[in-house]
């Protein structure tokens, strides 16, 4: 049986769970006072998960970077984009476009045609 993976963040993956998810998923269908209690009621199950996590007891356990401390700035910008949508992603579009504008630039400023 194929398995699909919804869109998480490291950080959400990390202190969430499928329960979790199942949770909020249900919230919409439920009365306003409902809503409110079950969505206070995750919200606050992953805030103490983060605690958790960051905590003295489990500093060897802390989320690593994904990419070495030299990855390139675009790998992040790319890796952020995956969780935007709308007006953030435009602007991390015009980023990404602006970064290989730069790039472009400077390699044409380190080859420049010699004539002789």
């Amino acid at each position: 049986m194929d398995q699909e993976f919804i869109s998480q963040t490291t950080l959400d993956q990390m202190v969430g769970s499928d329960s979790d998810q199942m949770l909020k998923a249900a919230i919409p269908y439920l009365p306003p006072q409902g809503q409110q209690v079950l969505s206070v009621y995750t919200k606050a199950r992953e805030l103490a998960n983060t605690l958790t996590l960051f905590s003295p007891a489990n500093r060897g356990m802390q989320m690593c970077a994904a990419a070495s401390p030299s990855a390139e700035p675009l790998d992040m910008i790319e890796d952020i984009r995956r969780f935007c949508y709308g007006e953030s992603r435009r602007k991390l579009d015009q980023m990404v476009n602006m970064m290989a504008m730069v790039q472009m630039l400077q390699l044409m400023n380190d080859n420049p045609d010699k004539k002789g």
